[in-house]
């Protein structure tokens, strides 16, 4: 609206907006975790480019220019976390931390297991609707939801992503024999555990100097909170022949880390984890 009638005063841009929200959030709807893994195994399968890009309460804090709890916001990254909301294409499934009754839940979701309360979910629903129009919603908890549920069809997408994952960019204290049961032995670009943007040039130059040489489809596993949908963002403009996935806090309850109350449910890491991992 700013660029198109940007002589609408606010008070009439904010009331035409909040009439666009009460309409859409009528007929919003998740797509579901099954189908987000579904949707990404066969993209993945078919050798397709594109992003994986799991937004939640952080990265929207972040964009309103408020900090959140492993990242601290500044001016550059709120706008560059607006430009990966706003990322479009084929191939850019971006999701948004939504599971609700209204726009679609599982049974076994629960408010600190994946289940958002009315509040938090308008937050994020009216802070971003408009990067989603024309645009399916998928579940930014697809790993997580099916790890805890359905071990044995994660299992298989696990292996699925492991055949095909070329690079780790994650957390500088992910143990490389985690990393290499998961993705095999490939080479790890670290990230700090706290305010990672802070050293996103670099990392993103360690990226580049790896991929710039990269000729064959493969995967590219992120794991390093928000910055990495910025991250997403600035690498995929330049079209290397891959896919990034953000893999997320699944990753934290494989190395023995409970960061989130959802880890706390039983998850059978065997059968997860079954003809992947040696050490299982």
């Amino acid at each position: 609206m700013d660029s198109v009638l940007p002589f609408v005063y606010a008070f009439h841009k904010e009331k035409y907006t909040s009439i666009i929200y009460s309409h859409l959030k009528n007929i919003i709807q998740i797509v579901s975790p099954e189908e987000t893994l579904e949707t990404l195994e066969t993209h993945i399968g078919e050798k397709k480019q594109g992003a994986y890009m799991r937004f939640g309460d952080g990265d929207v804090f972040l964009a309103i220019g408020q900090n959140e709890m492993m990242q601290k916001t500044n001016p550059a990254l709120a706008q560059e976390m607006k430009e990966a909301f706003a990322m479009k294409g084929e191939g850019i499934f971006k999701s948004l931390a939504i599971h609700h009754k209204q726009y679609g839940c599982e049974k076994e979701m629960y408010v600190g297991n994946h289940l958002q309360n009315d509040e938090a979910v308008e937050v994020l629903v009216r802070n971003t609707f408009p990067y989603f129009v024309g645009y399916k919603i998928f579940s930014p908890v697809a790993l997580h939801y099916m790890a805890c549920y359905f071990p044995e069809k994660t299992n298989l997408f696990l292996k699925k992503l492991k055949e095909h994952t070329i690079l780790f960019i994650g957390k500088e204290d992910t143990p490389v024999e985690i990393i290499n049961d998961l993705f095999g032995p490939v080479p790890h670009i670290k990230a700090p555990l706290k305010n990672a943007y802070d050293q996103i040039d670099i990392i993103e130059a360690n990226a580049n100097e790896f991929l710039k040489n990269q000729h064959h489809y493969g995967v590219v596993i992120l794991a390093m909170g928000c910055s990495g949908r910025i991250l997403m963002k600035r690498l995929h403009e330049n079209n290397y022949p891959v896919f990034y996935f953000d893999f997320g806090s699944l990753l934290d309850g494989i190395c023995g880390h409970i960061t989130r109350p959802w880890l706390k449910e039983k998850i059978d890491y065997s059968l997860l984890l079954k003809d992947i991992s040696v050490r299982v």
